[in-house]
Parts: structure tokens; C-alpha cells; sequence
């Protein structure tokens, strides 16, 4: 098949499927509908040929074999009771034998979590307590300036969250009432963070409206010769 013809026909896919996806504008229809069922189909079945090549093929059936040749009979133990892990997950379905698959659900929450707290340590609250205390990044001057409003920021907003102030002892009303102050402020750290990643989020969006909205004229003006 002539090459220009194929890409001709994936230019008229691509180009009614977006059609399809704008015409949600008007309202939820059966175009929309049939494009979001054509989505998640293809993208269901990209990741399923995704995760067999890069997990499954590589990491574990090929692993195993070469083990088997090898009579690396340790790394097959291993690998075997991930493959045994695995297959305890397909069990979930079933009424009877779904407590199997808590097994696995187990392991994978437990690691999950635990990788999720050691990165939230190394690459979030680390870097944060680093970033509160250099005051050099800017310069002497903005540098002292960034430092100090990075340290009122922060302290703001771990006062925003610190629920358990006891109302005992004699500075109980200025601990409290400095909570109120500071984590006020702290409230305003956060929405200002959140009005960022909004706007980042809403640029990101519309960069990418823009470029299905250039591509659809490009293809029209290709398909008629303009």
C-alpha cells in the first residue's frame, strides 16, 4: 500500500476523532462517547503490550530462563515467587479465592508506601528544609529576603496544620493565638501554591487545545489542497 495513502487515512482518523473529542462542546453524544470508548481500548491495550515487553518479557520470563540455563536456582526462587505474587492478584475477582490476592495487595501496598514516604523525604522535605536555610542562592540582600519569607512560609504552614495546641499553662493563649496568626498566614502560602499549579495546569491545557486546534486546520487545509 502506497505510503501517502496511509498516512492520508491516519490523517482522517486523527482528524474526525478530534472532531469527535470538540464535539463534547455541545454536550455529551455518541461520537464523544465512541471516541472515549476508542481511548481507553487503545491505550488499555498499549499498556497491556507495554507491560508484557518492559515487566513482564524482560524482568521475569526471560530472567527465569536464563536462571534455568544457568542453574542460578536462588535468583529462579525469587523470581518465581514474584510470579507466584502475581498471579495470587488475577484471584481478586473471584468471590471465593479473593482474599489470595490481599496476599499481593499487601506487598504491593507495603512497598508502595514505603517508596512513596522515602521520596517524599529525599525529594520534597529534604530539598525544602535546604532551600529555607540557603540564603545565598540570590545574593546577600534578596538572598536574606527569599530566605526569611521561604522560613515564614513554611513554619506558616506547619502551624496551619498543628492541631493539637494545649490551652493550659500561662502562655497558652499567646501559643494559641500565635498559631492563629502564623498558620493564617500559612493558609495563604497554600493557596497561592495551589493558584500556581493551577495556572500551570490551565497554561499546560490550553498548549495543548491550541496544538489539536492547529492540527485540525493543518489537515484540513492539507486534505483540500489549501
Amino acid at each position: 500500500m502506497d505510503a501517502s495513502v496511509v498516512d492520508t487515512a491516519g490523517t482522517l482518523v486523527a482528524l474526525a476523532l478530534t472532531l469527535f473529542v470538540f464535539s463534547y462542546l455541545i454536550g455529551d453524544n455518541v461520537l464523544y462517547r465512541l471516541a472515549e470508548h476508542i481511548f481507553v481500548g487503545v491505550a488499555v491495550g498499549y499498556t497491556v503490550v507495554l507491560v508484557f515487553h518492559t515487566v513482564l518479557a524482560s524482568k521475569l520470563l526471560f530472567p527465569m530462563v536464563e536462571s534455568i540455563e544457568q542453574q542460578n536456582w536462588t535468583q529462579f526462587s525469587l523470581l518465581l515467587v514474584s510470579l507466584g505474587f502475581g498471579l495470587l492478584i488475577l484471584t481478586k475477582p473471584s468471590r471465593t479465592l479473593s482474599w489470595l490476592g490481599n496476599l499481593s495487595l499487601a506487598v504491593l501496598l507495603g512497598v508502595g508506601a514505603a517508596l512513596a514516604i522515602g521520596g517524599a523525604l529525599l525529594g520534597t522535605l529534604l530539598p525544602q528544609v535546604s532551600a529555607t536555610g540557603d540564603i545565598t542562592r540570590y545574593g546577600p540582600r534578596l538572598g536574606v529576603f527569599s530566605g526569611l519569607v521561604i522560613l515564614a512560609g513554611t513554619t506558616g504552614v506547619l502551624l496551619h496544620f498543628y492541631f493539637g495546641a494545649s490551652r493550659e499553662g500561662r502562655l497558652a493563649g499567646l501559643r494559641e493565638r500565635l498559631v492563629q496568626v502564623w498558620g493564617g498566614l500559612g493558609r495563604w502560602f497554600i493557596v497561592i501554591a495551589f493558584g500556581a499549579l493551577l495556572a500551570t495546569t490551565f497554561i499546560s491545557r490550553l498548549s495543548l487545545l491550541v496544538g489539536r486546534v492547529q492540527f485540525v486546520l493543518d489537515s484540513v487545509r492539507g486534505l483540500f489542497g489549501g
